[in-house]
């Protein structure tokens, strides 16, 4: 649970360098910026791996997510977390336990705020244009994000979306852990119709389930 709250949808052929400042990078990074901020929802599923090159581990998810404004639902490593702006749910179904709280500031990784990337990228970050690539057949652009808070668990990002759809395909935490992220989107949808009761959590639902208040 500590690991999800710590933590954070995202071979090559040749690549072109740009600085930020040239004119095509912030072209670039402006219409990712739109892109994102215009969504008023999405949902994704992807795969999250935690690399530590240090000890050669490897670890592999699969995950799914749905995000509306500032709500999101996320399930991941036998968690789902729910958030509906003010409270937050976070439910382990193998051992039928909730623990909820009411943070005042999500300002972990992905895991702890999934919004922040998407929806306030210009305010979180400083971004530096690296170039375009060939992955696959598809064309990606790719960025470099260092987060403007240094209180933040990693210290960069990297960013590859597609080039057509302006569609995230890869975001790569390096944690100040020790840790590497990297979140692959294999499916991202552009606002899809979703209640906000998708955000609640219902405990009564759930027979015999612990409560862990930290309201």
């Amino acid at each position: 649970m500590k690991k999800i709250g710590i933590v954070l949808l995202i071979v090559c052929a040749s690549i072109t360098v740009f600085s930020q400042n040239a004119p095509l990078g912030k072209d670039v990074v402006n219409a990712f910026s739109q892109k994102m901020q215009n969504l008023k929802s999405l949902s994704a599923k992807f795969t999250f791996t935690l690399e530590n090159l240090k000890e050669k581990i490897t670890d592999t998810h699969e995950g799914d997510i749905v995000v509306k404004g500032k709500m999101y639902d996320l399930e991941l490593m036998g968690m789902e977390s729910f958030y509906d702006g003010k409270t937050k749910w976070q439910y382990n179904k193998e051992a039928n336990e909730v623990t909820i709280s009411e943070p005042k500031v999500l300002e972990g990784g992905f895991f702890d705020d999934p919004t922040k990337l998407f929806k306030d990228y210009e305010k979180n970050f400083k971004s530096k244009y690296i170039g375009e690539k060939v992955e696959k057949g598809r064309y990606i652009y790719e960025l470099e994000l260092y987060p403007i808070d240094l209180k933040t668990p990693y210290s960069m990002l990297n960013l590859k979306f597609d080039k057509k759809t302006l569609e995230p395909v890869q975001i790569k935490y390096q944690g100040k852990d020790g840790n590497n992220y990297i979140i692959k989107v294999k499916v991202f949808r552009s606002n899809v119709p979703v209640r906000d009761e998708r955000f609640n959590f219902d405990p009564k639902r759930h027979k015999g389930i612990e409560i862990i208040d930290m309201r």
